[in-house]
């Protein structure tokens, strides 16, 4: 096996999970340690391998839901400018509370998140702080929208935000929240359509091209998703998953790069995001080991890729893709 197929096992990349199984939901609030419910925090779930499954932004009162999940493990990264970032794990399992609508049988999960605030004021960078004074009319017709897509009605959902547009054409809430939901139904060029146009009206949007970097992930343009998640990490420091896939898609970069020097580089500039999301996540972030891996082994030091994954087993003992992190440290210090 090559060099470059090695970690492969371990499914590392950020390419959305297809075909997820339909059942269950998880819905969640996030607050502020004083009881205040958070708004536009970004909340991204993980499959318990790393991969992200999806990605919202809590709206009225804190709110979010994730739909159309089989029982399993997953964690829930939210982050928000101004306090600390969370990753709280959550096990769907076939013994929750059942909800019937219809003859469709969803299995329904709460949980509650709280933020604490930084112990010094976060940095933000000039702009990151968006108002916009918005007429009634497009702002009820994107919360009509955004409610509709939480219910799964994303065909109504996109044509409430598109009335909100179309009433408010600078209406930057409502472009992100279109190019998401593309995004998230894999329609790339309209995604990337209403992405650009929430540019246009605010370039200092962190969640605009976060949202940008998923989608070139996705087309496997890794030059474009690494400029992409750095920029979001820049405008939004304490933005977790920002600096992690930010990481990857400098990974993927150096894979392509013949030239030395410049490989070099971007390994290092890798080196520093993984080290940058480990530290925000509290320390963890397991998957960083995974990654981390992959720049030892892209490096030629195959010993110090074998360790980070044993490190990464001893923080995931029940790893589910225990066996295929076995397989590839055996492959890493077998003898030619």
């Amino acid at each position: 096996m090559s060099k470059r197929s090695t970690l492969a096992l371990t499914a590392l990349l950020l390419l959305p999970m297809a075909g997820f199984a339909q059942n269950s939901m998880l819905r969640g609030k996030v607050s502020g340690s004083n009881g205040a419910v958070v708004n536009n925090a970004t909340v991204e779930l993980r499959g318990s391998a790393g991969a992200v499954i999806g990605q919202v932004f809590t709206r009225n009162d804190g709110d979010f839901s994730f739909s159309r999940l089989r029982a399993g493990e997953y964690e829930v990264h939210v982050t928000m400018s101004g306090y600390e970032p969370s990753i709280q794990m959550v096990e769907l399992r076939d013994s929750m509370r059942v909800s019937t609508s219809s003859d469709v049988v969803t299995e329904v999960v709460n949980i509650e998140i709280v933020l604490r605030p930084r112990a010094e004021p976060a940095l933000a960078a000039p702009g990151t702080s968006f108002v916009q004074d918005v007429p009634r009319v497009a702002r009820v017709a994107f919360l009509k929208g955004i409610s509709k897509i939480r219910e799964g009605k994303s065909e109504e959902g996109i044509a409430s935000l598109r009335e909100a547009t179309a009433e408010f054409g600078d209406y930057f809430d409502a472009y992100l929240a279109l190019g998401f939901e593309f995004y998230r139904l894999g329609k790339d060029s309209d995604a990337l359509e209403a992405l650009e146009r929430a540019r246009q009206i605010n370039d200092k949007g962190a969640a605009v091209y976060y949202t940008f970097g998923m989608v070139m992930v996705r087309q496997q343009k890794y030059r474009a998703a690494e400029y992409a998640f750095g920029k979001a990490a820049e405008l939004n420091d304490g933005h977790v998953n920002a600096h992690f896939n930010h990481a990857v898609a400098l990974i993927e970069v150096a894979l392509r790069t013949k030239e030395a020097i410049e490989k070099k580089s971007v390994l290092a500039n890798a080196d520093r995001e993984l080290d940058r999301a480990w530290d925000l996540s509290g320390k963890r972030l397991n998957t960083v080991f995974l990654q981390r891996a992959r720049v030892h082994e892209e490096r030629g030091n195959k010993e110090a890729a074998a360790r980070a994954l044993e490190s990464y087993l001893k923080a995931e003992p029940d790893a589910r893709d225990g066996a295929a992190v076995r397989e590839a440290i055996a492959k890493l210090r077998a003898k030619k």
